[in-house]
């Protein structure tokens, strides 16, 4: 993606919203069906980083994705190796709202 617009990526962040108190309470009542919920939002973040494209990282020579946050690769690991943890929903919800202010901080860049 080359130009980075929020209305086009807002249905990323719509649908986290939709369902993240969904996902609290299913594990707050300790539900086996937050893992399928879980694992639905894993993916749907994934997407959006993949919109979102990438670019070499100069510091550690890596390809990052643009979109991730700071630590986010370690974080996003996290989800997903403990998902059925209430931990990993925590550490998901930050990471959309991390993404939506970058993407917004990007938008403005990139105009």
């Amino acid at each position: 993606m080359t130009q980075f617009d929020k209305e086009t990526l807002a249905p990323f962040f719509e649908e986290w919203e939709a369902i993240r108190e969904d996902i609290a309470a299913l594990y707050a009542g300790q539900d086996r069906q937050v893992i399928g919920i879980m694992t639905t939002a894993i993916e749907k973040y994934q997407e959006l980083l993949e919109y979102g494209g990438q670019e070499p990282n100069e510091r550690t020579g890596k390809i990052d994705y643009i979109l991730l946050p700071l630590n986010g690769e370690e974080r996003f690991e996290f989800v997903k190796a403990k998902i059925a943890s209430h931990y990993a929903y925590v550490q998901l919800d930050a990471l959309y709202t991390e993404t939506k202010k970058k993407v917004a901080r990007l938008a403005i860049r990139k105009r």
